[in-house]
């Protein structure tokens, strides 16, 4: 006699040699590169994070390059396997559902998206001036993992996200506002009584590491997903399915 189970089959994506594969891969080999080239903290001293990290004056200096570069970079191991994590369970269901070329356009669209949010609108310095060195370059895929998420939960807004048991419309909706009070929170943007509750958790409740992430970038991914998942849910018209048919019919012609 079979006994019930509280928890939920997990499907994970079979490695082989998709998209999600062979991002997750290039992800953990370039972080074995840093660190066998003397760590994180040696390459940053060096210069090297100022060149693929991403940042204002690098894009305004012709750096364009760090919009893509900045993704495959993280300031840990600990930064990295999360990010690689998320985006290898959360990826698996989005590739399984839309096939590669969604989740490569959903990714990279909010590894963009988020990138240009930072470039636009993060602050000089996040924890005030003199805390961090200026503009310090951003690093991880974090912009690419929640574009991913947010898709998700768009396209099954009632499922239920376990561990958490909540809907995947309250999920979304929770994570989106929770991504931009704490950019609202961070010091360096100044912002009247919002600075100063975000100065008391950096300085007085040991929580500076917080204010250090791009939440902005988090937030610019968010919209990514959600607005390519929006887009998929629109009503079709027939003139939309007759200029599919006749794409289609030009393509195999």
């Amino acid at each position: 006699m079979r006994h019930p189970s509280f928890l939920p089959r997990v499907s994970l994506h079979r490695p082989g040699s998709d998209a999600l594969t062979l991002l997750t891969l290039a992800l953990l080999v370039v972080h074995a590169v840093v660190v066998m080239r003397g760590g994180v903290t040696a390459l940053v001293v060096g210069g090297f994070y100022e060149s693929v990290g991403l940042s204002r004056p690098g894009v305004l200096a012709g750096k364009g390059w760090q919009f893509l570069t900045y993704l495959f970079f993280h300031g840990s191991w600990l930064h990295l396997l999360l990010n690689a994590l998320v985006i290898y369970l959360i990826g698996g269901r989005v590739l399984h559902i839309l096939g590669a070329r969604a989740f490569t356009r959903i990714f990279f669209g909010g590894i963009l998206g988020g990138g240009l949010l930072h470039v636009l609108l993060s602050p000089v310095y996040p924890l005030g001036e003199g805390v961090t060195p200026p503009h310090p370059p951003l690093v991880g895929a974090s912009g690419g993992m929640m574009a991913l998420l947010m898709a998700l939960v768009s396209l099954s807004p009632d499922s239920r996200m376990w561990p958490l048991m909540v809907s995947g419309k309250n999920l979304g909706r929770g994570l989106m506002f929770a991504t931009l009070i704490l950019f609202l929170l961070t010091p360096g943007l100044k912002i009247p009584g919002l600075g100063a509750v975000g100065e008391w958790l950096a300085f007085s409740g040991g929580m500076a590491p917080l204010f250090k992430a791009s939440h902005i970038c988090h937030l610019g991914g968010g919209v990514i997903g959600m607005l390519y998942a929006h887009r998929l849910l629109r009503p079709v018209s027939l003139k939309d399915l007759q200029r599919d048919r006749k794409r289609r019919e030009e393509a195999g012609g």
